[in-house]
């Protein structure tokens, strides 16, 4: 069958009309390329520090929870001595250590104040202050309190500390070490698994032998901090 000339224009337009649709439909890919860097995390590390004195039970200066408050005032007492006279002297063994996952690079010790007092019990007192005349020493151990590696406080034989300086009394270890910022330094410690995780300290007391009759029935009360810095 032939076409006459007006329907072969009607055929060629709607083939063109035909290419262009499919054209408009997209059948012609672009070239792409795609990676992805899913799951990206940055979490943070902890210093939790636990404190032992003797062979009591751990104290966590998380409370044993949550870290937003990271510092616990209600461990074990390091030593409670009552009816104590002149000469005599006691000692108390602390072990600190690092829980947490990253190192901290500074441990101290500090006491804000030491307060004088009337000795519970007592009905006879003196006047004097127990807290410019009772002694302290701290000393550091390699181990665990067998080997003395260095006298931090007090009077000292080489690395062994004792009470051969009456200067070091609990007035002047509170006026030297009176907050974080210039307190005692014990060294660092590593994370939790590391190499040296653990600090062994013995902090000795003592009422020297020339103590007046002023120093009788009289008490003296401080607290010891310990804090460590990452």
């Amino acid at each position: 069958m032939k076409l006459n000339f007006r329907k072969k224009v009607l055929l060629s337009l709607g083939v063109v009309a035909g290419i262009g649709a499919l054209a408009g439909a997209g059948t012609f890919a672009t070239f792409t390329a795609q990676t992805s860097n899913p799951n990206n995390t940055f979490a943070d590390g902890t210093l939790v520090l636990s404190n032992t004195v003797g062979t009591a039970t751990a104290c966590l200066s998380t409370g044993g929870g949550n870290t937003d408050t990271n510092a616990n005032g209600l461990c074990d007492t390091a030593f409670s001595l009552s009816v104590k006279a002149p000469g005599d002297s006691s000692t108390a063994d602390i072990t600190l250590e690092n829980m947490g996952s990253l190192p901290a690079s500074a441990l101290k010790a500090f006491s804000g104040s030491c307060t004088d007092g009337d000795a519970n019990g007592e009905t006879y007192h003196g006047s004097g202050s127990a807290c410019g005349k009772v002694q302290i020493y701290v000393q550091q151990y390699s181990d665990a309190f067998s080997t003395p590696s260095a006298c931090l406080y007090g009077g000292a034989t080489g690395a062994t500390c004792n009470f051969s300086d009456a200067t070091k009394t609990l007035t002047t270890f509170v006026t030297a070490y009176p907050n974080v910022g210039s307190g005692l330094s014990a060294g660092a410690l590593t994370a939790a698994g590391g190499g040296s995780p653990k600090a062994w300290v013995r902090v000795g007391v003592k009422l020297p032998a020339n103590a007046d009759n002023s120093y009788q029935g009289r008490s003296a009360s401080l607290a010891l901090n310990w804090h460590i810095t990452q």
